[in-house]
């Protein structure tokens, strides 16, 4: 099995004082790829990988993405293959409780209710054959947008997703995983991968918050909200192998925590000191 993450700035201090050692504290070597292409964007680490996995990694090596600068591993390769195991899909993605990036227009694209605690894609982690991963970016080299007919109607009223959110890797993954469910899993339940952003109802929000801490910093009370979550929230272990703070502000904090010997002891055991 292999873990692959994709980093511009190889020494972020999330990558090195987090994940890094996380992966080596449950035997796990991480192979960090570097996007060095001016104005790399999150779309432009499926190429990087997919030339990766082709050059270098055989069809039926199992690889397990994640990203570089918020998120960790809490358990090793056994725990993850046979949690793989009980998935009836040959990839799965991690889930989240947000339609990110699309928001309501992605809740229209799901036919059936959400399946909880965490209904929707999430491309910071996902699990799968190399040859799977590569077959499915090679059936779908853009974002198959105009295989949805809500999508066409809106574009027809000059409201184009792909416009939007073509920049997004979540965008495409998620795009694919509703065209592809028997091929490409979601881990509603947190077995493999647990997502610790907050729940929103307006994605307004979370732009508010984001410009909150970038006027008033730690003083803010968005970072004073975020903090009190995650420090509720970080009591009860993970049951998952990796964990992930997708946000800035959740990420922010924990490397706050870090700082301040304030991480709970379930993952004070995964980092550097």
């Amino acid at each position: 099995m292999r873990v692959i993450t994709i980093a511009t700035d190889l020494d972020h201090p999330f990558l090195r004082r987090l994940l890094e050692p996380s992966c080596a504290a449950v035997g796990l070597e991480l192979v960090v790829l570097e996007g060095r292409q001016k104005g790399f964007r999150p779309r432009d680490k499926r190429a990087l990988l997919t030339d990766y996995l082709a050059r270098h990694v055989a069809p039926d090596e199992l690889v397990l993405f994640t990203d570089a600068y918020d998120t960790l591993l809490l358990r090793g390769e056994q725990y993850i293959r046979t949690a793989y195991a009980g998935f009836p899909q040959r990839v799965v993605f991690s889930a989240e409780p947000n339609s990110w990036p699309m928001g309501p227009v992605g809740l229209a694209l799901h036919e059936d209710p959400p399946v909880g605690p965490y209904p929707y894609l999430n491309s910071g982690g996902f699990l799968g054959p190399a040859g799977d991963l590569l077959a499915l970016c090679a059936a779908y080299p853009d974002p198959p947008s105009g295989r949805f007919p809500l999508l066409n109607r809106l574009r027809a009223h000059q409201v184009d997703t792909d416009r939007l959110h073509g920049t997004s890797d979540q965008y495409y993954w998620t795009l694919v995983q509703l065209l592809e469910p028997d091929t490409v899993g979601l881990d509603h339940g947190a077995v493999l991968f647990e997502n610790f952003a907050p729940r929103v109802s307006n994605f307004c929000e979370l732009n508010r918050w984001t410009d909150d801490f970038r006027t008033h910093g730690r003083q803010s009370a968005s970072y004073r909200r975020e903090r009190s979550r995650l420090l509720s929230r970080l009591r009860t272990p993970s049951g998952a192998a990796q964990v992930h703070f997708a946000s800035a502000l959740a990420k922010t904090v924990v490397l706050d925590l870090l700082d301040e010997d304030l991480l709970p002891s379930w993952l004070v055991g995964m980092v550097a000191r």
